[in-house]
């Protein structure tokens, strides 16, 4: 995935009346209520999966897909899929991973999570509020890139379609969440040259089970369209379905950011120091030699704490610069920073980039300047997003 395709609208902008607003979005109620309503079946079934109709495809951990067998098929050109397992973190965390209502949390999704090759925002219909950080429906264009397209072999299938997400209460107060594509046609989208539009419909259900476990069940129907080998499109697809595992460690990646960003910030407002260096290694106490104090990776980048080599964690995190470039950086913490990272509000944080709009980032990127960013290892610059049409 190269987010330098990742734009600001391929086609132009999108008018839709406000009766097109309207139809959208119950439509798009109107589907997650039938796909919490199966997830509620599934549960009296005590999560029981027809194996006379599913057959199963792949696996990452507790988490399955199965792919639908031919006798149970509708029609000859469309791939079924259905995902069941646990995935690790809370509710929270999870929305907040999948969660990416504006065009620069789609590029922050996509670094992590690696799901569509191309996308951009093509209207937005419902935003994500103070009260209700997660919920938004939003008009998307996206492209998942085929094996063989580059060479001309195949060409890459995109789809236009409208995505919903948010967390209900059923009746019993219980919080349930979702996520919805579900592609939609309009006479500005037409089929660009050297793809083929394909047809989706995924809905993914989410439910908390425990303090750090989320129940996921995920639907999805694909109609890629024109000469495919069905096994070239049922790969590409479960690998873009299966990119759902990821959502929780989404959700932590930026909150450590978030976390980055309060406590540069804060050190900088206070007049603080940039660094204090302690001979001792923060986490287990271990000498560290005097000559290895000027490496800035034996530091704890949000406590300046000394590590060691073997208490020192490496992240791959995202930013994004007041600029808008987009870059990734391998950065090295403390057990204890992370710990607190993980224990932050997630829903506060969900406010701070989708409602109040702040990059990832980007005051301790002012405030800090090249004298901090020089301290960042491993980073590399990738992309801006681009206005042209591609």
């Amino acid at each position: 995935m190269s987010s330098r395709r990742f734009t600001s609208n391929p086609f132009g902008e999108l008018q839709l009346s406000s009766e097109d607003r309207t139809k959208l979005l119950e439509i798009a109620d109107a589907l997650v209520q039938v796909k919490v309503e199966e997830y509620r079946d599934y549960i009296k079934t005590k999560k029981n999966i027809d194996t006379a109709c599913w057959k199963r495809f792949s696996s990452a951990g507790p988490v399955t897909t199965f792919t639908e067998r031919k006798a149970f098929s509708s029609a000859v050109n469309m791939i079924s899929t259905l995902m069941v397992g646990p995935l690790v973190g809370t509710l929270d965390e999870v929305m907040f991973g999948l969660a990416s209502p504006t065009l620069e949390s789609m590029r922050v999704k996509a670094s992590y999570l690696h799901d569509f090759s191309a996308a951009a925002i093509l209207a937005t219909i419902v935003e994500p509020t103070v009260e209700d950080p997660f919920r938004s429906v939003v008009v998307k264009w996206a492209e998942l890139d085929i094996p063989g397209a580059s060479i001309g072999f195949l060409q890459n299938r995109d789809y236009v379609f409208v995505e919903s997400t948010g967390i209900l209460h059923d009746s019993g107060g219980e919080r349930i969440g979702y996520h919805l594509l579900h592609s939609v046609n309009f006479p500005q989208t037409l089929e660009r040259q050297g793809r083929i539009r394909g047809n989706l419909a995924l809905c993914g259900i989410f439910r908390q089970e425990g303090s750090d476990r989320t129940d996921c069940r995920g639907t999805s129907i694909i109609n890629p369209r024109g000469d495919i080998i069905p096994s070239i499109a049922m790969a590409r697809m479960v690998h873009a379905t299966m990119a759902g595992i990821k959502y929780t460690y989404c959700g932590r990646m930026k909150k450590i950011v978030w976390l980055l960003d309060q406590k540069h910030g804060k050190r900088i407002e206070l007049g603080a120091p940039l660094s204090i260096w302690d001979p001792v290694c923060v986490t287990c106490s271990k000498s560290i030699k005097s000559s290895r104090l000027r490496n800035t990776s034996r530091m704890c980048n949000l406590c300046y704490g000394v590590l060691c080599r073997s208490c020192k964690v490496m992240k791959k995190l995202t930013f994004i610069s007041p600029d808008l470039e987009l870059t990734q950086s391998k950065l090295s913490f403390c057990v204890k920073c992370l710990v607190e990272a993980n224990r932050l509000d997630t829903v506060e944080a969900a406010r701070y980039q989708f409602v109040y709009g702040r990059p990832a980032y980007q005051s301790a990127q002012k405030s800090l300047g090249a004298s901090f960013m020089s301290s960042l290892s491993g980073s590399l610059v990738l992309s801006k997003p681009r206005t042209s049409n591609a």
